[in-house]
C-alpha cells in the first residue's frame, strides 16, 4: 500500500511539473505560433504589473500569408488595445499622417516609450516597411503611462494579437 501513494506521489509531482513546464515555455516551442483567429473587431488585454514596461523596439517582418509587427519591451507585458480607427490621433489631437487604406491603433498602457529626459527608449522613426499588408507603423505618442502607435494597412482585413515571453513581445499580425 506504500508504494502504491509513493507512485501516485510521484505521478501528481510529474503532472504538476509538466504543467508548469507548459505554461513557462509551452507559447516558446513554436515561436510566434497562434491559433487565434484574425479579427476586425478590437481586440485587447489588461495586464497591472507594478511598474510601467519600457519599450524597446519595434519591428515588421513578412510572415506567410500575413504581416507582423512586433513591440518589445522590458518587463512585464503592458495592457494592450487594437482597433480599426478612421484616423490615428498624434500629438493634439491632430491626425497622424500613414501610408495605407485603413488604420489601426495600438495603445499600451501602462508603459513608457520615453526616460525621465524625454528621450525615445526604443529607436524613434516610421517604419514603411513595403509589405503586402502593412504599409507604414509610426510612433503616435507616450502620455501619462499611455504608449500608442498607427499603423497604415493595405485594407480593412483581419489581425490578431499575440504575447510572447523572454523577452516580452506584444506581435500584431495583419492580414
Amino acid at each position: 500500500m506504500r508504494t502504491m501513494a509513493k507512485a501516485v506521489g510521484l505521478l501528481l509531482a510529474v503532472a504538476f511539473l509538466a504543467g508548469l513546464w507548459q505554461q513557462r515555455y509551452g507559447e516558446e516551442a513554436r515561436p510566434g505560433a497562434s491559433s487565434a483567429p484574425f479579427r476586425t473587431a478590437p481586440a485587447g488585454r489588461a495586464h497591472s504589473p507594478r511598474t510601467a514596461p519600457e519599450l524597446l523596439s519595434v519591428a515588421t517582418a513578412e510572415r506567410d500569408g500575413h504581416d507582423r509587427v512586433t513591440f518589445s519591451f522590458q518587463g512585464s507585458a503592458p495592457g494592450w488595445r487594437v482597433r480599426y480607427v478612421p484616423k490615428v490621433a498624434g500629438a493634439g489631437g491632430r491626425a497622424l499622417p500613414l501610408d495605407g487604406e485603413a488604420f489601426l491603433e495600438v495603445t499600451f498602457e501602462p508603459a513608457r516609450a520615453r526616460d525621465t529626459a524625454g528621450r525615445p527608449t526604443f529607436p524613434d522613426g516610421d517604419l514603411g516597411p513595403g509589405a503586402a499588408s502593412v504599409r507604414q507603423v509610426r510612433f503616435a505618442g507616450d502620455f501619462e503611462g499611455q504608449v500608442r502607435f498607427g499603423i497604415g494597412v493595405a485594407g480593412r482585413d483581419g489581425f490578431r494579437v499575440v504575447e510572447q515571453r523572454d523577452p516580452t513581445r506584444v506581435a500584431v499580425d495583419v492580414r
